[in-house]
């Protein structure tokens, strides 16, 4: 999704920063109002209101439209209206498909929820699949060591039985003690539930060493805990209930915020990059990248169906400029 209005140029009003007056801003006003009593998120807010300021401030700097045509009052204007906007955003300002096809859902936002016309019929743009988002390898290092680095044992085997896993973060939570059978050189951990299954997936994963390791020092501390002796839950919280998928959501995060791997940019600026499904796609990926058969991997992230880990098959953005500097000659 693109940026808000203050980031997004294709957000601002108008082709030439066209300042709303008179009916623009009466229009736009109204539908700040209407937002403010909305359900929607703040952040949603403030992009449906920037992206529907600058549709406003388009036909405020009178395309050419037709003299019979009526962008917000009747469906046939409505139409006519977004989608030559659609085009001025592709042609004209250059914006990429997940830009436009933010603007489209905002118009349908405005147009469906706010004027009552209905939704726009605009086609949305293409967006070229890419491979789910997963750590590149020496973002994997620092995530190792800033979760071996952890203070806590519990969240460091947290950490480290996600990664290699890549059991979903509901599984983890799941796990009791008889689920995790450990010796001194094996290991494994027995899921008996699996997302989307009637009557859950039974499977079993082999440990890495490092995973093993980690469990082996949150199991030698897990007694001391309160209420470590009356429950099976493998994860205690710090009342000694089971500790829940939030919390293992929050340790993750500030695993990744402790080793740097934050966003750059955008609205989620500072923030985390790594959370569970992350380190689930990284395991996936690095499986298929060693030459792992796909029918194994589906076997150990539980999908019932083989042609569901295909999309770790697709390339990154990464992988495509890493194929291109390996691949072609230079003159240097």
């Amino acid at each position: 999704m693109s940026a808000d209005a203050d980031t997004d140029p294709a957000a601002r009003p108008g082709p030439a920063g066209t300042a709303l007056t008179g009916r623009w801003a009466q229009v736009l006003g109204d539908y700040r109002t209407a937002l403010a009593r909305a359900d929607l998120s703040e952040h949603a807010r403030r992009g449906y209101a920037g992206r529907v300021a600058g549709f406003l401030g388009w036909l405020a700097a009178g395309p050419d439209l037709g003299a019979e045509i009526e962008p917000l009052a009747d469906p046939h204007g409505r139409d006519f209206a977004v989608r030559d906007y659609r085009a001025w955003l592709k042609t004209e300002q250059r914006a990429k498909p997940a830009t436009i096809n933010a603007h489209l859902t905002a118009l349908d936002h405005f147009y469906g929820s706010h004027l009552r016309l209905g939704r726009p019929a605009a086609k949305r743009e293409r967006i070229p699949e890419a491979a789910p988002q997963a750590l590149e390898e020496t973002d994997q290092r620092r995530y190792l060591r800033a979760a071996q680095k952890c203070a806590s044992p519990r969240n460091t085997a947290i950490a480290l039985l996600l990664l290699y896993t890549g059991l979903r973060v509901e599984e983890l939570q799941d796990l009791d003690l008889d689920d995790v059978p450990i010796s001194a050189r094996r290991g494994k951990v027995v899921v008996r539930a699996g997302k989307g299954e009637v009557g859950g997936t039974y499977r079993e994963v082999p440990l890495h060493r490092a995973a093993r390791e980690a469990l082996r020092a949150w199991l030698d501390e897990r007694p001391a805990h309160r209420g470590g002796q009356d429950t099976n839950a493998l994860f205690l919280n710090r009342l000694g209930g089971r500790l829940l998928v939030r919390s293992m959501r929050t340790v993750v995060s500030d695993i990744g915020l402790a080793a740097g791997l934050v966003h750059d940019s955008g609205p989620d600026a500072g923030t985390s990059r790594v959370h569970p499904h992350t380190l689930r796609h990284t395991m996936a990926t690095q499986l298929l990248r060693n030459g792992i058969d796909i029918v194994t991997v589906a076997d150990i992230l539980g999908h019932a169906r083989v042609d569901t880990v295909r999309i770790y098959t697709r390339s990154s953005e990464t992988d495509r400029a890493r194929a291109i500097e390996r691949t072609l000659v230079s003159d240097e």
